[in-house]
């Protein structure tokens, strides 16, 4: 599991950039989960959807169980 939290940037759409790369390395090293918050009309263009509470608990609980690596 990745917990995410707005993005500064100081470059326009620095921050539409750096998630791209950030969900492709996520996916390359097995994370299953990728939390971020909130849900907007730009997460939503790259998969983000809403999910109940009880669902959310689930799937947290199968993601961080899961052995997975950043670096």
């Amino acid at each position: 599991a990745f917990f995410g939290e707005s993005m500064f940037h100081r470059a326009r759409d620095a921050s539409k950039v750096a998630l791209v790369h950030l969900v492709e390395r996520l996916r390359e090293r097995g994370f299953d989960l990728l939390d971020t918050q909130a849900t907007t009309s730009h997460l939503k263009r790259f998969g983000c959807v809403d999910v109940p509470a009880e669902e959310y608990l689930i799937r947290l609980r199968k993601a961080l169980v899961k052995k997975c690596v950043f670096d």
